[in-house]
């Protein structure tokens, strides 16, 4: 798996998110109270990007049918609203490494 530099500590604050591009997959880079977390940058239900969704804590919303995830785990937080009983899958989820003030990810090709 190559690691790729996909931005600087400071570009990303608490709470805050950044879609990227890590060398050929487009990912998600969440800061949750100070640590990163890396996602698949859209949602499993309907491919929705995941950078306009709300982040409170750990869960993310995604702002079409507010299906949420964990972007520690990638698990399915909530199912799609009106589709309680939809088998949702989670979110691919990639290492992440801190290197000086660099956020390195490392992600399959």
């Amino acid at each position: 798996m190559p690691s790729v530099k996909v931005a600087k500590i400071s570009e990303i604050p608490s709470g805050g998110k950044k879609s990227v591009r890590a060398s050929k997959t487009r990912v998600l880079v969440v800061n949750v109270d100070g640590k990163f977390y890396c996602i698949q940058s859209v949602c499993t239900h309907h491919a929705n990007p995941l950078f306009t969704g709300k982040l409170k804590g750990k869960v993310l919303w995604c702002d079409n049918h507010y299906a949420s995830f964990d972007v520690t785990t990638g698990k399915v937080a909530d199912p799609p609203v009106g589709s309680e009983y939809l088998k949702l899958d989670p979110l691919k989820t990639y290492p992440v490494k801190i290197d000086g003030d660099d956020i390195i990810v490392e992600v399959q090709e």
